[in-house]
């Protein structure tokens, strides 16, 4: 199933923008098992609208379930930036919610658990929520109580049978995956206790457009948030936007700090606000992303044109979501991309649909004759940096499209 939205899925406003017709891409993070090639997949447009009236930001096909995640393949990965991010969260949680430790904590889209092992010694339970099987699996084996459904309002009693004392509720990089975010918020509602908060974290909107992040939109990203886009839909349910936390993470990301009483707005908070409205105004951010695509677009590709010239092998590293978008735009294949290096085992054996690009393991990449990689997980360039010498031979040509396009020769 696909939902064409004409209008604002925050206020209804019926007069939207559009902002990029980007391309059209296959489902993220759905892979090719069967080897049979592309004509087993589909491509959907990626357009980008914008409302004027709540700052809202949205894709204009929202695809049902059956389509992104049928065969889901995302799993958290490891890596030292990510547990850094972890550990400050806990430690801004504990700071802010008091008696946490006796609380309950609630993760939605909690995929393998993670964040919650971080939690799970300092306070009094965890529980995750999340829809795909292979994931929740994994986290139940892990010690990590997990129901494996989508969250939403009807979800909330089962939830409050088994937890009763829920002082944070935590949604990471999944807010934007979910075409009627209403029924989440009203989800999330229902079980926080009264001087409970939300953690809702996804990647910002605003460094998404001022950095050129066109590979973020994919269409599990139904939305895209900014501080104004967030307060509007928090509004909605008489929930009160009190703090943000800014991250490395993706690319740059942020934790909307949200409360169902008034705790009013931190110095941080209300100076983003300003910086909104002033990028907002005429458009100006809209047009910096636009540039700014064109840019990295020119740069790949002139990279990989003299690649080609040069007949060298051009090869890829990561298989996120965004690497479908990245091929999508870029027109790349196998033609051209001959293979991706990937460390997620619900991915290594696959291959991208469509494109017909096959996902190997690092180690598979040591026998491997290449020359040039063209990074997709370029949101991790320090912890790929940091370990290129075991992974990588040397001379290697690393392509790095964003957030400021460039080479590494190792």
């Amino acid at each position: 199933m696909t939902i064409v939205s004409s209008s604002c899925r925050i206020c209804n406003n019926s007069e939207l923008d559009e902002i990029t017709y980007l391309c059209d891409s296959p489902p993220a993070n759905n892979f090719d098992h069967t080897f049979k090639g592309q004509n087993n997949y589909q491509s959907f447009p990626l357009i980008l609208d914008f409302c004027k009236k709540c700052f809202n930001l949205q894709l204009r096909h929202c695809l049902g379930e059956d389509l992104l995640y049928s065969n889901y393949t995302y799993i958290t990965p490891k890596s030292d930036s990510l547990n850094k991010h972890y550990a400050n969260l806990l430690e801004y949680a504990q700071n802010k919610i008091l008696n946490l430790a006796e609380s309950d904590v609630i993760e939605i889209g909690s995929n393998s658990g993670d964040l919650l092992k971080y939690f799970k010694p300092k306070v009094s339970s965890v529980l995750g929520i999340d829809p795909a099987s292979n994931v929740a699996k994994i986290a139940n084996n892990e010690g990590i109580e997990t129901i494996n459904e989508f969250f939403g309002n009807s979800l909330a009693p089962v939830i409050l049978s088994k937890r009763d004392n829920i002082k944070l509720v935590i949604a990471r990089h999944m807010f934007a995956h979910n075409s009627d975010p209403s029924d989440m918020i009203y989800g999330m509602k229902k079980i926080i206790n009264d001087d409970g908060y939300i953690f809702i974290e996804n990647a910002y909107a605003i460094d998404t457009l001022m950095h050129g992040e066109f590979d973020q939109i994919y269409h599990e990203h139904m939305f895209f948030y900014s501080v104004k886009s967030m307060i509007s839909l928090l509004s909605n349910h008489n929930l009160y936007l009190h703090d943000i936390i800014f991250s490395d993470v993706h690319g740059g990301s942020v934790v909307f700090v949200a409360s169902s009483k008034d705790m009013g707005q931190t110095k941080i908070l209300k100076k983003q606000i300003e910086i909104e409205d002033s990028l907002f105004d005429e458009k100006k951010i809209f047009k910096l992303f636009l540039d700014k695509i064109n840019e990295v677009k020119l740069f790949v590709s002139n990279e990989i044109n003299k690649s080609k010239q040069q007949n060298l092998v051009i090869g890829s590293y990561g298989a996120p979501a965004k690497a479908f978008t990245m091929f999508s735009f870029l027109k790349l294949d196998q033609q051209t991309i001959s293979f991706c290096v990937d460390t997620s085992v619900t991915k290594i054996g696959k291959k991208f649909p469509i494109f017909n690009i096959p996902i190997i393991s690092e180690n598979e990449l040591q026998e491997k004759n290449y020359d040039v990689l063209l990074v997709n997980a370029w949101n991790y360039k320090k912890d790929i940096l940091a370990k290129s010498s075991r992974i990588f031979k040397k001379g290697t040509k690393l392509i790095f499209p964003l957030p400021q396009p460039e080479c590494i020769e190792l």
